[in-house]
């Protein structure tokens, strides 16, 4: 099975993933299919035990979603879920977590929107202290609707989540640990060695006992099930309120015509920091 988007590394049970969608590591429909495809064959794998997920973008682990994407899957009728409580991004975390492989993401550079989004349904995620954690969609004028806004909130807590989300700033990964949003954060030159052994550790046991592990997980979470989907159809309700409204449309189109470039990805905040100010002095015209 070959891909555009991921780059895969099977070293006996540990599978090596690479995401690679340049200049900038958008996350974009074709990811979000591709990961679609490797979940499903992993479910039926039993040489993998160990997924790692890393970046080949020392700058980039992703960007965010690709808005050009997200302006089309919003226009395409074909692209819509078939469930109006559950989208594309949030079934694509969904599906990993049930996953029968321990997955960890390692995370270097900046991690932001559906990225962050994506990780937070993996089992366990390690970052650089260098690393930087955002997400921007409320200074885009909605919410971060691929399970974010829920899963924040069961990571970090409702006071840490809404500083989180609504600052739109980016937190280091030193940060992101004492928020419960990633395992550890280590030098760079740690990382590597850490999660490799880590996983070296975790490929040792049988997928048996690994499921073992999940199932009591599973009973002990099983009251969190309902109000998790609740989260996930009240993160719908709001991106198609947001999709109503000006704020949203005029937040995408204003990033369009700086085309996610590299310039003004590298600092997402205060590009839109930018935008809004240009906006609201607009306004007051």
């Amino acid at each position: 099975m070959s891909f555009s988007t991921l780059s895969l590394n099977q070293d006996g049970p540990i599978l090596r993933v690479t995401l690679s969608n340049p200049p900038v590591n958008l996350f974009n429909l074709k990811m979000t299919e591709e990961l679609f495809q490797l979940g499903g064959r992993l479910i039926a794998d039993p040489t993998v035990r160990v997924v790692i997920f890393d970046s080949a973008n020392p700058e980039f682990f992703v960007a965010h979603f690709d808005l050009e994407d997200l302006v089309k899957s919003a226009s395409d009728p074909s692209k819509a879920s078939k469930y109006p409580d559950i989208n594309a991004m949030q079934a694509l975390a969904l599906s990993w977590q049930a996953l029968p492989q321990v997955t960890i993401a390692k995370v270097s550079g900046r991690c932001r929107g559906a990225g962050l989004e994506f990780i937070l349904g993996l089992s366990m995620r390690f970052a650089s202290v260098d690393s930087k954690f955002c997400a921007p969609e409320a200074s885009g004028g909605f919410l971060a609707c691929g399970g974010g806004t829920t899963r924040m909130a069961l990571a970090a807590g409702p006071a840490r989540a809404l500083e989180f989300l609504l600052s739109g700033r980016d937190f280091s990964g030193e940060e992101a640990e004492r928020y419960g949003i990633v395992n550890r954060a280590l030098a760079e030159k740690e990382l590597d060695a850490y999660v490799d052994e880590l996983a070296l550790r975790m490929a040792g046991r049988s997928l048996e006992v690994i499921a073992m592990h999940r199932e009591v997980f599973n009973r002990v979470y099983a009251p969190m099930v309902d109000p998790m989907f609740a989260g996930l159809s009240a993160e719908n309700d709001g991106l198609r309120a947001a999709m109503a409204g000006e704020e949203m449309k005029a937040g995408i189109a204003a990033l369009l015509e700086l085309k996610q470039a590299r310039e003004h990805e590298l600092d997402l905040p205060a590009t839109l920091a930018r935008i809004g100010k240009a906006r609201n002095d607009s306004n007051l015209r």
